[in-house]
C-alpha cells in the first residue's frame, strides 16, 4: 500500500481534479468544506504542492508571469495525477483514528467538580451546533447548485455524514449536562 502517511498529496489533487486552484484557495476549501473531518495548514499545502510539482502529479500556472508570489499561481492536475488519485481511491482505508480531548476529560472528570466539566460540555456542545447551522447553509448551497461538480451527489454524502454525526454530538451534550446537572446538585445519576 503505497499512500501510508500523508494524505495532503490526495486532498490536493482530489481538489485539483475539480478545478485549478491556488495554495490559498485549497486551504480555504479545506478550512469551509472539509473542517469537520479533515484539516490542513498552509505549512503542509504548500510544500506538498512543490513535491507534487516535482512529481509531474499537477503542473503550475501562472497568472500573471509578471507576478511571482504564490497568490498568482495556480495548479492544475496531470494525467499521471489523475492516474495515482485513481489508485489511491481503489486502495483500502486505513485505520481511522479519533482523538477527542473533550472525552479524555470525561473519562476523568472524578478529579473535578461537575460544573467544570458541565462548562466544557456546553462549550462543546455549542462549538458543534454553530457547526451543525455550517452544514445546513452548505446543504441549501448544494441543493440550489447542483451542478457545479461532477461528484455532487458523493459531496451530499459526506455533508450527511457530518449532519449525523454533529446531531449524535449534541444527543450526547444533552444526556452527559442532565447527569452532571444531578451530579451537581447532589442527586443520583442515573
Amino acid at each position: 500500500m503505497k499512500s501510508s502517511g500523508n494524505k495532503t498529496k490526495y486532498l490536493i489533487l482530489g481538489l485539483l481534479s475539480e478545478e485549478s486552484l491556488s495554495g490559498y484557495e485549497i486551504k480555504k476549501i479545506v478550512d469551509m468544506r472539509f473542517s469537520f473531518f479533515w484539516s490542513e495548514s498552509f505549512g503542509q499545502i504548500y510544500p506538498q504542492l512543490k513535491k507534487l510539482s516535482e512529481d509531474k502529479l499537477i503542473e503550475e500556472i501562472s497568472l500573471n508571469e509578471l507576478e511571482s508570489n504564490r497568490a498568482s499561481k495556480k495548479y492544475s492536475i496531470t494525467d499521471k495525477g489523475r492516474v495515482e488519485l485513481k489508485e489511491w481511491l481503489e486502495e483500502p482505508v486505513e485505520k481511522e483514528t479519533v482523538r477527542y480531548e473533550i472525552l479524555l476529560k470525561m473519562y476523568f472528570s472524578n478529579n473535578i467538580s461537575p460544573e467544570v466539566m458541565l462548562e466544557h460540555i456546553k462549550e462543546f456542545q455549542l462549538s458543534h451546533r454553530n457547526q451543525m447551522k455550517l452544514f445546513e447553509k452548505f446543504q441549501l448551497q448544494l441543493e440550489e447548485f447542483r451542478e457545479v461538480h461532477d461528484n455532487h451527489e458523493d459531496i451530499l454524502m459526506v455533508l450527511s455524514f457530518g449532519q449525523k454525526v454533529w446531531k449524535a454530538y449534541d444527543d450526547w451534550c444533552e444526556d452527559v449536562s442532565k447527569i452532571l446537572e444531578k451530579r451537581r446538585e447532589g442527586g443520583v445519576e442515573e
